[in-house]
């Protein structure tokens, strides 16, 4: 082991830590069978270098401990550049992404499905991209793992709710936070935690659909989340998602968002979570946006999106919304997607005019695209969000569509 002792700008004095053992008190019989000179002074020097870095190493040792104790993880958050961003997980096309003008990239993690090896890869390029990543965790464990709620029946499209209801499912849960923060640390700027969560038949599927249950469940599973990845990085940011139904309900288990963001806001307020929002039009077939009927300028709305993004933002000012600061909460248009089955024109005409919306608007700190590449099980149900076609799956993209000009274009 090797110390460096600075003396002076520009030098510093090398101390094999054995040597100053070497030199301690009491050693000089040692110095004595290896023919080394015992003069007093040489001893009195020895001793006196031993005294002198003893207590600089000492000094070194404290100093470590108390920035270990004040900076427990690794601080990191990649401010993009702009509010541009796409959804993709292609390694291929992060380049495409870039030239795009995008900074911004999402992704889903399918916790109990997805690799985090392979993610590690894929993070780690985006990274070197210079994208900030937002990253989905969706629960994807099957029924009788135990951070599956207990007696939940078999969701539709395969994603549960954290289970946050049980002793078990607390250890499960904090475990699964714990492990999936610490691998993606130093990689993921901001987490989402589930997929539009006022819908719980679809998306995050619980042992019932009662509203109160649901909901501090849900809480509790975020909390759980939070703390994990805060502990794991400090400057991270944790978001809520929500889809475009503010004060419209379609089914059982499928609450507003209004509701369950006031709902959850009684539980987190004491935390720092953001808004991630899905700004779709009220008519998933048809991109243009601007003459949705139902986004209306009333505080209750049917829906909100791109046409009346300020009903949200607005709401988000009011005081009993505010963060612990008494700032305005973090917000992501963190999935905004539009048609392109009516034609390119239609779909562009609507991507560039919702990009300058968020642009206006000083609350929305991301837009991100659903999606960069057509996906072919949602073309099948007549939904071409992409800003390009593909040819049997997602990562055999063909041709750009109208919309990645316009949406490159867009500033």
């Amino acid at each position: 082991m090797v110390f460096f002792y600075k003396l002076t700008p520009g030098t510093a004095l090398s101390v094999s830590f054995l040597n100053i053992i070497e030199y301690i008190p009491g050693n000089e019989e040692k110095a004595d069978k290896e023919n080394r000179p015992r003069c007093q002074l040489c001893i009195s020097s020895r001793m006196d270098l031993f005294k002198r870095c003893k207590t600089w190493i000492f000094s070194c040792l404290s100093l470590l401990l108390a920035g270990a104790m004040a900076f427990p993880s690794f601080a990191f958050y990649r401010t993009p550049t702009n509010k541009k961003g796409v959804l993709c997980s292609d390694i291929n096309m992060l380049d495409d992404i870039v030239e795009l003008g995008a900074s911004q990239v999402i992704l889903n993690f399918n916790v109990g499905t997805s690799d985090p090896a392979a993610f590690v890869n894929l993070l780690t390029a985006m990274n070197q991209k210079g994208l900030t990543v937002t990253m989905i965790l969706n629960n994807t464990y099957r029924p009788g793992e135990a951070i599956v709620p207990e007696g939940a029946s078999e969701a539709p499209n395969g994603m549960y709710s954290f289970n946050a209801s049980s002793q078990e499912g607390i250890a499960m849960t904090t475990r699964v936070a714990s492990e999936t923060a610490a691998a993606f640390a130093n990689l993921v700027s901001n987490w989402i935690i589930g997929n539009e969560v006022n819908n719980e038949a679809d998306w995050n599927k619980f042992s019932s659909d009662d509203f109160e249950a649901y909901t501090k469940n849900y809480a509790e599973a975020f909390r759980i989340f939070y703390n994990q990845i805060k502990t794991a990085n400090p400057e991270a940011r944790v978001f809520i998602p929500f889809d475009h139904n503010w004060n419209q309900t379609v089914k059982a288990g499928w609450f507003t968002s209004r509701e369950t963001l006031m709902k959850l806001n009684s539980y987190l307020s004491d935390t720092d979570y953001g808004i991630a929002w899905h700004p779709y039009p009220q008519d998933f077939m048809n991109a243009d946006f601007t003459n949705d009927s139902r986004a209306t300028e009333s505080t209750d709305t049917p829906i909100v999106n791109m046409k009346n993004l300020h009903i949200l933002t607005d709401a988000m000012q009011q005081p009993e919304l505010l963060s612990p600061t008494g700032a305005v909460r973090h917000l992501l248009m963190s999935e905004a997607g539009f048609n392109s089955n009516r034609g390119e024109a239609v779909q562009a005409l609507a991507v560039y005019q919702a990009y300058h919306l968020a642009n206006e608007n000083p609350y929305v700190e991301g837009f991100l695209i659903n999606r960069l590449e057509d996906a072919p099980p949602e073309v099948a149900q007549g939904y071409s969000f992409g800003l390009w076609y593909t040819s049997g799956s997602e990562s055999n993209p063909t041709s750009r569509k109208l919309a990645w000009t316009y949406y490159q274009q867009a500033q």
